[in-house]
């Protein structure tokens, strides 16, 4: 009897601490209540996503983690800073609500840019678009003009979002299971910058 290769879908990020995703949690209260037909991430699912890898099998999650950490081993630890509200793909008619970010973007796109190339040999295409650093909040899933216009009259995607910041020390290996209630991310491993 042939043995079944179960498949993951997984993805690399930054994963935050668990209280900055409740301060963020607690920022989002008012939008929430004003645009409950959005679907929101939970706090608890809030990260930098660096690379979507998608579908993967068990046996290639130990061959990218030692693709990973040599590749981001010579990236030093930096800090970023949580921004304003932005949206995907524009005002009018967003699909995407997400929080922008500040502070060493350079050093992001050098780690993106990296974790990009180092999954390569393992099976993973490298990106052909540019990396676009963001915390994904919410996505909209109808009425995309009237959710635009709501979101103009209400001030979100001008006012600055309070927040501390974030300090980016490791990449970690999630993997994401999507259930009726929405998606669960599992930690597998993590990866540490340079010391």
């Amino acid at each position: 009897m042939s043995e079944v290769k179960m498949e993951l879908r997984t993805f690399l990020a930054i994963d935050l601490p668990s209280s900055l995703q409740s301060v963020i949690g607690q920022n989002l209260r008012t939008v929430k209540r004003e645009l409950p037909e959005l679907s929101w991430s939970k706090p608890e699912n809030f990260h930098v996503n660096l690379k979507f890898l998608g579908n993967t099998t068990e046996g290639q999650i130990e061959q990218i983690r030692k693709a990973v950490e040599p590749a981001v081993s010579h990236v030093t630890p930096f800090v970023l800073a949580l921004k304003g509200f932005g949206v995907f793909p524009d005002n009018q008619s967003p699909r995407v609500l997400w929080i922008g970010l500040g502070g060493a973007l350079d050093s992001l796109t050098t780690l993106a840019e990296c974790v990009d190339r180092a999954v390569v040999p393992v099976g993973f295409p490298q990106e052909n678009r540019a990396f676009r650093p963001h915390l994904t909040v919410a996505r909209v899933k109808k009425d995309y003009r009237a959710v635009g216009q709501a979101l103009g009259t209400l001030g979100v995607l001008t006012t600055p979002f309070p927040c501390e910041n974030v300090s980016v020390e490791r990449v970690t290996l999630f993997t994401s299971e999507l259930r009726q209630s929405g998606a669960v991310y599992t930690k597998l491993w993590d990866v540490s910058l340079k010391a």
